[in-house]
């Protein structure tokens, strides 16, 4: 269900963020998405059988999400597919690396660089990309609130999506495979569609 729980819940936060934008409740739910998303990012990185054709599958999503993510939002920011792409990327460099210096030179040129460019969730997507890869169980949790908590200066809803990590943790420890039951196509289009749908109501 993780992967139907990501969709569902992102079409909630996006319809409250555009149509509803006084009713919390819309956001609170929406939280629970971007960590799966991340957290699935994580596993299409660790699971994949071909990781050119992966990146260049995020690329090409990123780039059809686009113009419908403007329209939707109204605003020139990118997309969270360029944030799930970049923290991809980061990952690969990680693992290509063998000094601890040189990964955390990485970790911070690449957040600086995707907060600049304006990234949906920016450097906050990264780490979380990075706790799922590195930590597990309740240290996973603890990371994720932790920092939660530091991008409370930013926005407190953050703050529900760590019962979305608190949900995988217990995943994981039940021995859950994470195989997907929702169909690829779906799972790919699922962003700019939606989000092309919502744009055309907006404007309508």
């Amino acid at each position: 269900m993780l992967h139907w729980i990501a969709m569902l819940t992102m079409l909630i936060d996006h319809i409250g963020a555009i149509f509803y934008q006084d009713e919390g409740i819309f956001r609170i739910i929406g939280r629970f998405a971007f960590p799966i998303y991340a957290f699935s990012t994580y596993l299409g990185y660790k699971y994949t059988r071909n990781m050119k054709r992966y990146t260049y599958r995020l690329l090409l999503l990123a780039i059809i999400s686009q113009i419908p993510f403007m329209l939707a939002f109204q605003h020139s920011n990118l997309n969270v597919i360029w944030t799930l792409l970049s923290s991809l990327l980061v990952l690969q460099l990680l693992d290509k690396s063998q000094s601890i210096i040189v990964k955390v030179l990485i970790v911070i040129i690449c957040g600086i660089l995707m907060e600049l460019s304006t990234m949906d969730y920016g450097i906050y997507g990264l780490f979380l990309v990075l706790i799922y890869r590195y930590t597990e169980g309740m240290v996973m949790v603890g990371a994720h609130l932790l920092l939660n908590i530091a991008d409370m200066v930013v926005s407190e809803l953050q703050i529900w999506s760590t019962l979305a990590t608190v949900y995988i943790a217990f995943l994981m420890d039940k021995g859950a495979s994470f195989r997907s039951t929702v169909p690829r196509w779906l799972w790919v289009s699922f962003y700019p569609l939606h989000l092309a749908v919502l744009a055309v109501i907006r404007i309508v």
